[in-house]
């Protein structure tokens, strides 16, 4: 498995199926707006990937688009308190644990195979 691939895979592996008709959705409105990678932690120690390649974008309209080198990902994001939902397209939702949101900087807890990953992201002008 090559370091490049991993980040979708972390997601994809943290994958849990809802089965709830109405999906509750508070939208958090601090995600929205440009994000790039700044630390991504395995066991809370450095993991060896390249952070500031991942980007995400989450936008007003529900949309959300993600980048880890030459890997694209996109569809639509919700919150629920402390736990953000994605659902690439084609694809089924996944969560990650929101750890810390605010106008700066955000960081979400992964959980690929019982390993803890945290991925810390600062807020970027367009």
């Amino acid at each position: 498995m090559n370091n490049k691939t991993l980040f979708f895979q972390v997601l994809l592996a943290s994958a849990m199926s809802l089965t709830c008709c109405k999906q509750a959705n508070d939208q958090n409105p601090v995600l929205i707006g440009k994000w790039q990678g700044t630390d991504w932690l395995i066991f809370d120690q450095p993991s060896g990937m390249d952070a500031a390649q991942v980007f995400f974008e989450f936008r007003t309209d529900g949309s959300y688009s993600a980048d880890f080198a030459s890997q694209h990902q996109q569809g639509s994001w919700r919150t629920e308190k402390d736990k953000l939902y994605t659902t690439e397209a084609g694809k089924k939702e996944i969560m990650v644990k929101l750890l810390k949101t605010d106008a700066a900087s955000l960081e979400f807890e992964m959980n690929r195979g019982g390993q803890k990953e945290t991925l810390k992201l600062k807020k970027v002008n367009n």
